[in-house]
C-alpha cells in the first residue's frame, strides 16, 4: 500500500514539475507586440460638404403651331438644328387647296400652300412633325425653339441648404460624365412644397455650355466652413456603438498608446475637428491599428 502512495505522489510531482516548466517557457517567450501607424494633427480649414440633385432646364420656349389645318408637304428643320428668327419650318397645303388639285379645276402650283416660319431663333428642341404627308389641324405644336442662352440649372433643395445658396457663386455642378462647370445664383421661386419642405432655385452657368434639357447634375454646397482648427484623419478618431462618445489613441514617448476622450466639431468623409482637448502638432495618434487596443497598450510602429 505504501508502495502505491510512494507511486502516486511521485507522478504529482512530475506533473508539477512538468507544469512549472511550461509556465516558465511560456513567461520567457517574448510578447507581441501590435503594430500600429501614426499620424501627427494638422491645424487648417475644414468644411462639410452637401449633395443636392438639379435638373437642366429652358426657361425661354417658343411652340411653333399649326396657322391652318391641312397636309404637310415639306419638312424644312430637323430636331437639334439652329434657327433663325424668320426661317422656314414647314409648309402646309390646305384642306380645300388639296380638294381642289385632285379635281379637274386648275389652280396655281403654290395656291393655299401656307409657310410656317421660326418667330424666335434658338435650338428646334422638340420636333412633331418629321416628314411630309402628315394631316394636323390648326392650333397644334409642330416644333418648340429654345435659347440655350437661356439655360438654367433647377435645384430643388431642402429649405435649410436653399439659405445657404442664396446669392452663392461659383458653386461646383458635377455632370453625369464627371465633368464640373461652375454656376451663380440667379433666383429663388418664392413657394416651398408642402410634402418634402424643398425650394426650387435657379442657377445660371458662369461660362456657357451647351447642355440637354431634363439632364440630372448634382450640385456641391458647403454647409459648413471653419479656420483654424485641429483636424485628423477620420480613421483617427474611434466611437462607440451608440455614437456619443469619441476618443483617439495617443502615443507617447514609452511606445504605450494611451486612450484620449474628445470632443468633435466638423466631420467630413476624410477628416475631424477635434475641439477638445487642445491636441500638439508634434503628438502622435494611432492612425491604423487601434481598434479594439486597450488603453496603455504596448505597440510597436510599423
Amino acid at each position: 500500500m505504501k508502495i502505491l502512495l510512494y507511486n502516486y505522489l511521485f507522478v504529482v510531482f512530475l506533473l508539477v514539475q512538468a507544469c512549472n516548466q511550461t509556465q516558465t517557457e511560456a513567461n520567457n517567450k517574448p510578447q507581441v507586440l501590435p503594430t500600429v501607424s501614426t499620424i501627427q494633427p494638422i491645424i487648417g480649414i475644414i468644411q462639410k460638404k452637401e449633395q443636392v440633385n438639379g435638373q437642366v432646364v429652358y426657361f425661354n420656349k417658343t411652340t411653333i403651331t399649326a396657322p391652318v389645318t391641312g397636309y404637310i408637304t415639306d419638312v424644312k428643320t430637323a430636331l437639334g438644328n439652329k434657327v433663325k428668327k424668320g426661317d422656314l419650318l414647314f409648309k402646309i397645303q390646305t384642306k380645300e387647296s388639296k380638294a381642289l388639285q385632285n379635281s379637274n379645276i386648275s389652280a396655281p402650283k403654290q395656291f393655299g400652300v401656307i409657310p410656317v416660319y421660326a418667330s424666335s431663333s434658338g435650338f428646334i428642341n422638340s420636333l412633331t412633325i418629321t416628314e411630309p404627308g402628315v394631316f394636323i389641324t390648326e392650333g397644334n405644336s409642330m416644333a418648340t425653339v429654345i435659347k440655350n442662352t437661356d439655360l438654367l440649372i433647377q435645384v430643388n433643395a431642402p429649405f435649410e441648404y436653399s439659405q445657404l445658396l442664396k446669392s452663392k457663386t461659383n458653386v461646383a455642378i458635377e455632370l453625369p460624365n464627371k465633368n464640373v462647370v461652375t454656376v451663380n445664383f440667379y433666383k429663388a421661386l418664392q413657394t416651398v412644397d408642402p410634402v418634402s419642405q424643398t425650394q426650387q432655385l435657379l442657377f445660371k452657368l458662369k461660362e456657357f455650355t451647351p447642355l440637354p434639357e431634363n439632364l440630372n447634375v448634382v450640385v456641391t454646397i458647403i454647409s459648413k466652413h471653419k479656420n483654424n482648427s485641429t483636424i485628423l484623419p477620420k480613421d483617427v478618431v474611434l466611437t462607440n456603438e451608440t455614437q456619443d462618445e469619441f476618443w483617439i489613441m495617443k502615443v507617447n514617448q514609452d511606445s504605450l498608446a494611451l486612450k484620449v476622450p474628445v470632443k468633435i466639431g466638423i466631420a467630413n468623409n476624410e477628416e475631424v475637428e477635434i475641439l477638445s482637448p487642445a491636441l500638439s502638432t508634434s503628438d502622435r495618434f494611432i492612425v491604423k491599428g487601434a481598434y479594439g487596443l486597450p488603453d496603455s497598450s504596448k505597440v510597436k510602429f510599423k
